[in-house]
């Protein structure tokens, strides 16, 4: 499932170490070992999907982004961290059944690493993110009025907390499936889109679901 630039024998290594410590996991059978350094071994995913918001219903499309890393193994735990980008998306939200629209660019920006760790023989995922919002557009039937925004303002007050779930990992899958729910913070700096946007979007229940697939 990771893509690698390493030499076939590391990879190997990988492997069998990150099977080893999925297993040992999962069977709850930890057990304490001599201190080691972590060995790290360089993995990269094509990431895609889609987040819904729950206020509106509205669905936005992610990527296609990229996500470069490494698999951390530290004697019996298997982590991944990483760094995530993703291109700007566009939302589209209908309102009083399609009579009102707004049309907006919004870019999910990482504040940071992602973080994640195999227990239990799941995968689950950290990461914080910002959302920033730009030309949105707002009209009857088809959104054309301009709502005026500073490029790089308009973004969540703090970031969104974001925690993403695979139930019985198989990290050598091609494709990897992380699901999960998040909240949606009120809005600063948009102006007038301010309570707009924290009326119609910010907010608790709001659910993604991520695609990392392998590169190689």
């Amino acid at each position: 499932m990771f893509s690698s630039v390493r030499p076939k024998n590391n990879r190997k290594l990988a492997k069998l170490a990150a099977v080893t410590a999925a297993t040992t996991l999962a069977l709850g059978t930890l057990t304490a070992a001599p201190a080691s350094a972590a060995e790290e071994f360089p993995v990269t995913y094509a990431v895609a999907g889609s987040t819904v918001v729950q206020k509106t219903g509205s669905t936005l499309n992610l990527g296609p982004g990229q996500l470069n890393g490494a698999l951390v193994i530290d004697g019996d735990n298997v982590g991944i961290r990483g760094d995530l980008s993703l291109p700007p998306a566009e939302a589209d939200i209908s309102l009083a059944s399609g009579l009102f629209r707004i049309k907006a660019t919004v870019k999910v920006v990482p504040a940071g690493p992602i973080s994640g760790v195999i227990a239990n023989g799941d995968l689950v995922t950290h990461a914080n993110v910002n959302m920033e919002i730009s030309d949105i557009k707002v009209g009857l039937i088809v959104p054309v009025i301009p709502l005026p925004t500073v490029p790089n303002s308009c973004k969540t007050v703090s970031p969104i907390s974001m925690d993403l779930i695979t139930k019985n990992v198989d990290l050598f899958a091609p494709t990897i499936t992380q699901t999960g729910t998040y909240t949606i913070p009120a809005f600063k700096d948009c102006f007038i889109a301010d309570l707009a946007l924290g009326a119609l979007v910010s907010g608790p229940g709001n659910t993604i679901s991520l695609n990392l697939t392998s590169t190689v």
